[in-house]
C-alpha cells in the first residue's frame, strides 16, 4: 500500500468513505468531499504563504528552506553547527593523533616489558648455568 495524504493508506480511505456514506448518506458525501478539499488546499496555501514570508525575512541564505528544516534540532545543525564544524574537525583531528600515538606508546611498552622478561629470563638461565657449573666437581682435577 502506498501512503496517500496524511499518511492515510488506501484501506483506511475506505473504511472512510464508508463510514462517511453510511453516517451522512450518499447524497451529502459528493459536496463533504468538495469542502474537505477545500479545506486541505486552503491549509497548505497558508503553509505555503507563512514558509514563502519566512524565506523572504530571513534573507538570501534561507533560500532553501523547507518546513522541515524548522525543526529546532535541523535548525540548529543549519545555523550553529555550520559555523563551529571546522573547529570541530581540527579538534577531532588532534583527538584522533594523540589515540595513535597513545597506542603507539602502548606497544612500545609492551615491547620493553617483553624484552625486560627476555632479560630476566636469560640472567635467571645464566644463574642457574653458573651454579650448575660451580657445584659440578672439576673433571681436570
Amino acid at each position: 500500500m502506498t501512503p496517500m495524504l496524511f499518511s492515510i493508506g488506501a484501506g483506511e480511505l475506505v473504511v472512510i468513505v464508508v463510514l462517511a456514506v453510511i453516517l451522512f448518506g450518499p447524497e451529502k458525501v459528493p459536496d463533504l468531499v468538495k469542502k474537505t478539499a477545500r479545506v486541505v488546499v486552503y491549509l497548505r496555501n497558508i503553509a505555503n504563504s507563512a514558509t514563502d514570508t519566512l524565506k523572504e525575512q530571513l534573507g538570501p541564505e534561507y533560500a532553501d528552506l523547507t518546513p522541515a528544516d524548522l525543526h529546532p534540532r535541523r535548525l540548529l545543525e543549519r545555523t550553529v553547527l555550520k559555523e563551529v564544524q571546522a573547529d570541530l574537525d581540527a579538534i577531532k583531528a588532534q583527538v584522533d593523533g594523540l589515540k595513535t600515538d597513545l597506542t603507539a606508546s602502548d606497544t612500545l611498552e609492551s615491547a620493553r616489558q617483553g624484552l625486560a622478561g627476555i632479560g630476566r629470563s636469560l640472567e635467571d638461565a645464566t644463574s642457574t648455568l653458573q651454579q650448575a657449573v660451580e657445584s659440578e666437581p672439576d673433571a681436570t682435577r
